[in-house]
């Protein structure tokens, strides 16, 4: 059994052909909430493979990409032209103190050791610095899934020694930090076209499926591909937290 904080590379150059993009306004909105200008420098914390690090980078000409997996790492490097990458966690960022003008995390901060990563979030940011989580959700289809399938995906998500996210309740980490009160908000963005193929495709890239033992792995996905099959509307919504350093 692979950890499912840990999953991600085993399927990384699926996970950059299939997850969706972020949306721009969702981008634009996070930079506007933070305050950011051209000259600001902006840390990806948890980059994967580059999927919020490009929109960045066309924004910022110098923008810092940390990501641990060597396998998400490689496919960060080769696509994209980040100022700096890095190997590295986002409790020991590889940064000096006071150093980046924002820290923006795409659907990794649940992933985190929450104390731990706040307090290195802060000591990376400069004075007044932003702190911006990004998510993107789009299980829901039209049509849905065929009954099998989602049979099949019940089986995976309901197993019994599947690892639960060490911090589901993330929010409540901020309590106490060096963080203002979250702002929230939430996009619509447009439904994506998928044929069944890459709907598996994406599904099988979260790490609820990736986690699978690869035996166990295989025979999900040759299920899955048996079923689902034709063109499906996939809607994506993007949610937003942003905060500051308050002291």
């Amino acid at each position: 059994m692979t950890a499912r904080a840990t999953s991600f590379g085993r399927r990384a150059e699926e996970y950059e052909r299939v997850r969706p993009e972020y949306p721009p306004a969702a981008v634009d909105l996070v930079v506007s909430r933070l305050g950011l200008g051209p000259e600001s420098v902006v840390l990806d914390l948890g980059a994967g493979t580059g999927k919020l690090t490009r929109p960045l980078v066309e924004r910022f000409p110098r923008v810092i990409a940390v990501e641990p997996d060597p396998g998400m790492r490689a496919v960060l490097t080769r696509d994209t032209e980040a100022y700096r990458v890095l190997g590295g966690k986002a409790e020991a960022i590889p940064l000096d103190d006071a150093c980046v003008d924002a820290v923006l995390v795409g659907e990794a901060f649940h992933w985190f050791d929450t104390g731990p990563a706040l307090e290195e979030i802060a000591r990376v940011l400069r004075p007044g610095g932003g702190l911006g989580l990004i998510w993107k959700h789009w299980w829901e289809t039209e049509p849905p899934l065929p009954p099998a399938a989602a049979e099949v995906t019940r089986r995976v998500f309901e197993r019994p020694d599947l690892e639960p996210p060490p911090n589901a309740d993330w929010r409540g980490s901020f309590a106490g930090s060096p963080f203002a009160d979250l702002r929230e908000d939430t996009l619509d963005h447009e439904a994506l076209t998928l044929d069944g193929d890459d709907l598996v495709t994406l599904i099988l890239t979260t790490s609820v499926f990736a986690s699978l033992p690869p035996d166990e792995f295989d025979r999900v996905e040759v299920e899955l591909r048996e079923l689902v099959t034709g063109e499906y509307l996939v809607p994506v919504k993007a949610a937003l937290c942003t905060t500051r350093l308050s002291k």
